[in-house]
């Protein structure tokens, strides 16, 4: 029973074909071709999506070019929802070349792009694929779990189409991994009666194997021949190789259980044929080793040797394994007393060498335990040695950044004390000079006025460049007070407007920045912030604070009335913003077009120059 399960995990999973990608890419550089020369975003999608639907079985290499092709498209556009697909896309293509680490890791990054978008039609293609995932990985109940999220979704949208899938692809899973054929049945059935309504042949057919190999094991071969016979007329009909190979397969192991080994290798033999166009060398191994297990049944040992030799190649070029035992097996039932005894010697000699390798491994062990202990107690002395220039070189950085500390100190209270205290008294006397000319010069009045506020302008950047030479590290805490002082005072000017900050929760509180960060940090905000509330007629500014992997992000955006950057270059600081997010290790990004809003971003991108607490 075990080989027959075997089976029907290819059926539910899928294989993937073992192609040279040299032989794929000019295929998928036509397709590629293809789609740059359209102008529309969306037709480009669709091409893409058309081209992948129809290879994805069978060509898992050029899948791969084109599924990274879409996603650097999507992203360009910042498109989640199709960058979420063509993440999956990737991860499936990964899956059918066996590197299933790999595509988990793309398959959970579709997920977090995707399950925000609510997309129904996407999200649950990607369930789907993840429960297969699991499903390969031995883990049936997380595979159930992916597979009852992806029903819900369909269920709730009626998509008939999906609902009849996971009926099937989950049914398999109760079926052969824990066994309950009766729930696989009601799936299965329930799958088919969708499929006929939809009128659909290729998912009839698929139902239909369903049904005939759940038949096969409670043993009920009368429906069960019906069935496969059922869904291979369809595929037949349909020049469906894949399935149609699935099929001939199916019938072989129905044959096979119902004794009649003829009838079963002439199965095996049509989906051998199949596979082999198709480049399906798993198929091909599986049914090798089928019709050599027959032709033992029949007593024809010169062609169940036959078959054990294709079976082996395949082997070894899928796989490298060693030699099967049935190799010997096989063999002595016809190969002559010479080749018994060329076989003999050939296993004496690998004794003897055995032995000699042996004996060399266990020297080796012993002067590699010798050389150890020396290396070790070599490595002890440096250790201890290294410890030593640590700690000197530790108490001379603590002792560098005290000085340094100090030095910070004194020039902050020197701006505070001399150049601070000088803008206060010029505040101050412009003050007392409008009071007096108030009434005389209004003209001259305006000017004091204007002047007093670049003063208390300058005053306020003078503080806050205090603030960062005050502190050797500036947390994200600090940040997120400073900004949230300066929105306050922002509202007071502007109450009509809508100002916001937002903070990610992933972010935590000792992540700690460089004072001549966290002043670049704040200028940026400050200047973009200013910039929406004089200029853009904005109705809500939002200032977004958020951590991708270990760069920290810092987004404003508003809804106001936009610009044209080569108009406002000089005017609106710029290029100062530019130069700061330089600095940060980023490049500024602008995005704003007449009537569309604008937003700023940049991030803090060198990781040697964030740390923690």
């Amino acid at each position: 029973m075990t080989r027959f399960k075997t089976i029907i995990y290819i059926l539910c999973i899928g294989l993937f074909p073992i192609s040279s990608f040299a032989q794929t890419a000019p295929l998928a550089d036509s397709i590629v071709q293809s789609v740059q020369q359209e102008k529309n975003y969306d037709q480009k999608i669709a091409i893409l999506q058309k081209s992948i639907k129809g290879i994805y079985n069978t060509k898992s290499d050029e899948t791969l070019i084109l599924a990274r092709f879409g996603y650097d498209l999507a992203n360009q556009k910042n498109d989640k929802v199709n960058r979420g697909d063509f993440l999956r896309i990737i991860g499936l293509s990964l899956m059918k070349k066996g590197n299933i680490d790999s595509a988990s890791a793309y398959y959970y990054k579709a997920l977090k792009e995707l399950e925000p978008t609510k997309n129904t039609e996407k999200l649950g293609l990607l369930y789907d694929d993840m429960a297969r995932m699991y499903r390969k990985l031995k883990q049936s109940e997380r595979s159930l779990e992916f597979y009852d999220k992806a029903l819900k979704l369909y269920e709730a949208e009626n998509n008939l189409e999906g609902i009849a899938r996971i009926n099937n692809e989950s049914g398999a899973v109760f079926r052969d991994d824990f066994a309950d054929y009766k729930t696989a049945n009601e799936r299965f059935e329930k799958s088919l009666r969708i499929q006929r309504q939809r009128n659909d042949s290729v998912g009839i057919g698929y139902a239909l194997e369903f049904l005939g190999y759940n038949q096969l094991l409670i043993k009920d071969y009368k429906k069960s021949e019906s069935y496969l016979m059922e869904a291979l007329a369809i595929r037949e009909k349909l020049k469906d190789d894949f399935a149609t190979m699935l099929n001939y397969t199916a019938l072989g192991e129905y044959y096979n259980q119902t004794k009649q080994p003829l009838k079963s290798n002439a199965y095996f033999e049509k989906s051998n044929a199949l596979a082999e166009k198709i480049k399906y060398p798993d198929i091909q191994k599986y049914n090798y080793e089928n019709i050599m297990h027959n032709y033992e049944i029949l007593g024809d040992y010169e062609k169940a040797y036959q078959s054990l030799k294709a079976f082996n190649v395949l082997n070894d070029s899928l796989y490298n394994t060693k030699r099967l035992k049935d190799v010997e097996e096989i063999s002595t039932k016809y190969e002559t007393a010479e080749k018994e005894k060329q076989i003999a010697e050939k296993e004496l000699a690998l004794k003897n060498r055995n032995q000699w390798i042996f004996g060399l491994v266990a020297l080796a062990v012993i002067i590699g335990l010798i050389g150890f202990l020396l290396y070790k107690q070599q490595a002890l002395k440096n250790v201890k040695q290294q410890k030593d220039n640590e700690l000197k070189l530790a108490l001379e950085k603590i002792e560098s950044q005290n000085k340094l500390q100090e030095q910070r100190l004194s020039i902050s209270r020197d701006l505070h004390d001399n150049i601070g205290a000088q803008l206060s008294f010029i505040v101050s006397a412009i003050d007392t000079i409008k009071y007096y000319v108030a009434d005389k010069n209004e003209q001259l009045t305006g000017r004091l006025s204007n002047v007093g506020v670049f003063a208390k302008e300058t005053i306020q950047e003078l503080r806050d460049t205090i603030w960062a030479m005050n502190k050797s590290g500036i947390t994200i805490k600090d940040l997120q007070s400073r900004i949230a002082n300066f929105i306050e005072k922002a509202k007071h000017s502007y109450p009509n407007i809508r100002i916001s900050l937002i903070t990610d929760k992933n972010i935590t509180d000792d992540t700690v920045f460089t004072g001549l960060q966290g002043l670049n940090i704040f200028r940026i905000v400050q200047e973009a912030t200013n910039n929406a509330l004089k200029y853009a007629q904005a109705e809500q500014i939002e200032i977004r604070i958020s951590k991708e992997d270990d760069n920290i992000h810092f987004q404003i955006t508003d809804n106001g009335k936009g610009f044209v950057e080569k108009d406002v270059e000089a005017g609106n600081g710029l290029l100062n913003m530019r130069k700061r997010a330089s600095e940060l290790g980023d490049e500024l990004a602008l995005s704003s077009s007449a009537g569309s809003g604008t937003s700023v971003s940049f991030g803090v991108k060198n990781n040697e120059q964030l740390y923690s607490a």
